[in-house]
């Protein structure tokens, strides 16, 4: 949802914090989920998603109904120094309840993208059909993108 006097995207929790990826990966941020776990069975479904989601680099070119977004710092060991670097790990939440993980700077900024044409999935009127896609990057690096098919 954008605050009117920043324009910046912002959360739906508890906590009201921004999804800007420089700043957050500075700064710690804790977690950004659009599901609001207001009552007990919606917990145990976002618990269930984050704790034992599918690696969505197995969906490559596969479709699912996206319904919620999870994203939060991790800390992971950079392949090119490494060194400890902080990292975005995604977790997007389907119709079901299944969750598909990614530590992924593309698929972090698909999300804002997604976020700041869509608005927040909470919002929607029914879940957005995406896509995952494999993008090969320079010096045989890779990444993942989404497509939203609707």
């Amino acid at each position: 949802v954008p605050d009117e006097d920043t324009m910046e995207l912002a959360l739906s929790s508890d906590r009201f914090a921004t999804l800007d990826l420089e700043r957050d990966l500075n700064s710690h941020s804790s977690a950004y989920c659009t599901m609001q776990a207001l009552d007990n069975k919606a917990r145990v479904t976002l618990f269930n998603a984050c704790s034992n989601p599918v690696k969505l680099s197995t969906m490559i070119n596969k479709r699912f109904k996206l319904l919620h977004i999870y994203a939060e710092i991790i800390q992971v060991k950079s392949e090119m120094s490494g060194e400890m670097v902080n990292a975005p790990r995604v977790i997007l939440i389907d119709d079901h309840g299944q969750g598909y993980q990614a530590v992924s700077t593309g698929i972090y900024n698909s999300v804002k993208r997604i976020i700041s044409l869509f608005g927040n999935p909470a919002t929607w009127d029914a879940p957005h059909t995406v896509e995952v896609q494999h993008v090969d990057l320079k010096d045989g690096q890779h990444t993942f993108n989404l497509l939203v098919i609707d």
